[in-house]
């Protein structure tokens, strides 16, 4: 299969600009560069199936998954995308690793657990994986996509972003703001109010 140039560049551009809007944590460009790139992302996959190397190199393949992984306002396209790379990658059209990043992505998007720990989330100080199916056996699972164990991953993570922040709520009592780690999925948290004292539970949907 001849490497198709055109779409390779196209996709290297659109990752540009994804990468650029997320390093500078501007949340109005990242929404917007999503936005744009999911309806035409949609129309590649409808045309050629899932970018494999043969047709847009290594890097162009990297690039289609970095996209679908940012296409969180359409879980069901994820999907779809999910059993193409995963395809592609039982021809080694793609790669096992990508394929278990976005295993957890949508497995988390469908309030199901993750496999991989791929996903992660701050909690007491540190960042630890969100929803994790058999934590015990996740080395062995990440092992076998070609991941090396979860622990110095999320220590990368720290290292990578820093420490992760506490999110908050504000008190329905007096308004003022609770600091709190987000549990997992359906897991209740119950918090006190450090200014009035007013109890209130949290629970997470995804």
């Amino acid at each position: 299969m001849r490497v198709d140039a055109e779409l390779r560049d196209e996709l290297a551009r659109r990752v540009a600009v994804d990468q650029e809007a997320r390093r500078a944590m501007d949340g109005a460009a990242m929404r917007a560069a999503d936005e744009e790139n999911l309806p035409w992302l949609k129309q590649v996959i409808a045309e050629v199936g899932w970018p494999t190397k043969s047709l847009v190199g290594s890097d162009g393949s990297h690039d289609a998954w970095l996209l679908v992984q940012h296409a969180d306002a359409d879980p069901a396209f994820q999907r779809e995308c999910l059993e193409l790379l995963t395809a592609a990658a039982g021809r080694a059209e793609a790669s096992w690793r990508e394929v278990a990043y976005l295993t957890d992505r949508v497995l988390l998007a469908e309030g199901k657990p993750q496999e991989y720990g791929t996903q992660a989330t701050g909690r007491d100080g540190g960042y630890a994986a969100r929803n994790l199916r058999d934590p015990a056996g996740v080395n062995e699972r990440r092992a076998q996509m070609g991941l090396g164990p979860l622990a110095p991953y999320l220590e990368r993570l720290a290292k990578l972003y820093g420490p992760p922040e506490p999110a908050t709520v504000p008190c329905p009592a007096c308004g003022a703001a609770i600091e709190f780690w987000p549990p997992n999925a359906g897991e209740p948290v119950t918090l006190t109010c450090p200014g009035c004292g007013e109890p209130m539970t949290l629970r997470v949907r995804v």
